[in-house]
């Protein structure tokens, strides 16, 4: 959403730089950990991989026209997610009200197996909450 976004910024540099596309009701993406990544030797480090689940759900409401910053996220790893193996990732709504959305969104391996999974809830925030936020005096 925004060049120099960690996630998805195309122009940062040290960031991710997801590749998030809509399909249907479900935005996807697949992501490749690289050696810089790690964690533990071999595995991607938690927080990255976090960083991409939490960038599935975000771009999917982004893709709704809606804006919203995260407020809560909770995630299961299931597998160890290994350096140089691609995953892929998908994301989608399970409750949308004035107040709140809730996402969900998982990595598979690709055998299909489940790797991650997590729950997101999202603060939705009008164009005067958004100018707050954004305010840097």
């Amino acid at each position: 959403m925004h060049w120099q976004c960690f996630g998805c910024g195309q122009e940062n540099r040290l960031g991710l730089r997801l590749n998030i596309r809509l399909v249907g009701d479900r935005t996807e993406c697949t992501f490749t950990p690289i050696p810089e990544f790690q964690g533990p030797p071999g595995v991607a480090h938690s927080g990255i991989i976090a960083t991409v689940l939490d960038e599935v759900m975000s771009q999917l409401i982004y893709a709704q026209l809606q804006l919203a910053v995260t407020r809560k996220i909770e995630i299961t790893y299931r597998r160890p997610i290994r350096v140089g193996q691609t995953y892929y990732f998908s994301a989608w709504i399970v409750k949308q009200n004035t107040r709140i959305i809730a996402a969900k969104a998982e990595a598979r391996d690709a055998e299909g197996n489940q790797v991650a999974r997590a729950r997101g809830i999202f603060a939705p925030m009008d164009e005067e909450r958004v100018a707050k936020f954004l305010d840097k005096d």
